[in-house]
């Protein structure tokens, strides 16, 4: 707890908080520029929403991770403060509480995320009931997405004396998990970058003979989720072994 609560006051200095802040704001505004207008589409307003989402969260959240990622890890790069640190407490207790900070980071924004839904489609006027099950998949999956690439990021961050190799990777994550969107689902599989769109809740079948796009509930994919939670556990145990290694 003493070592958390220490990676906490490195956060005032950080501005961690308003990063976070601002990585739900670039979703959040994305979502009302294309956010339904007509009366038709207010009467799906919410289901339009959380078809969009994953797909904007695949552009943001990569890049979004990789930069906090980075800057939890920024202080001890530039002030190579890692034997200073290694001599107060241990390798172990410094990865739990940088990974806690980060999880706690990446739960605010996925919170504040499913938070701006009923606001918006408050001030939209959606017609449509809000499925709070629906909300909650959404988080659910959004957060285990980030939090596997939080490591992915932090393992980058801890590897590379640069911290640009990780907002790097978050670049290229992020076109790759757009393109992989518009091909056939198995492909998606294949670039965990993009694991927020298989996994979102929504679909949309795309009629090009009437132009008319109709939104579904998708079954709940467990095993993708599954997936996504190994990978993330397997990178915070290559995280925690690359603290330990680490030379100072």
């Amino acid at each position: 707890m003493r070592a958390f609560l220490a990676e906490v006051q490195k956060t005032r200095r950080r501005h961690d908080l308003p990063v976070a802040v601002g990585i739900t704001l670039i979703v959040v505004l994305w979502a009302s520029a294309s956010a339904p207008s007509t009366a038709d589409e207010r009467a799906a307003g919410y289901s339009a929403l959380l078809y969009a989402l994953p797909i904007m969260n695949a552009v943001v959240m990569p890049v979004g991770m990789a930069a906090l990622a980075s800057r939890i890890w920024d202080a001890e790069t530039k002030g190579q403060t890692c034997k200073l640190l290694f001599t107060l407490q241990s390798r172990g207790s410094l990865f739990g509480a940088k990974a806690a900070l980060g999880m706690l980071e990446n739960l605010l924004v996925c919170g504040l995320e499913i938070l701006a839904m009923p606001v918006l489609g408050y001030f939209r006027g959606f017609t449509e009931a809000l499925d709070t099950r629906l909300c909650l998949w959404l988080l659910l999956c959004t957060f285990c997405v980030n939090g596997m690439l939080y490591f992915l990021s932090f393992l980058l961050s801890i590897r590379l004396a640069n911290q640009v190799a990780a907002l790097a990777v978050g670049f290229c994550g992020a076109l790759l998990g757009l393109f992989a969107a518009f091909m056939p689902v198995w492909v998606s599989y294949l670039v965990p970058f993009g694991y927020y769109i298989p996994l979102s809740p929504v679909g949309m079948d795309w009629d090009a003979d009437t132009r008319i796009a109709r939104m579904f509930v998708r079954p709940l994919c467990w095993p993708l989720l599954g997936v996504t939670v190994l990978l993330a556990v397997i990178l915070a145990r290559m995280c925690r072994r690359a603290i330990e290694q680490e030379e100072v």
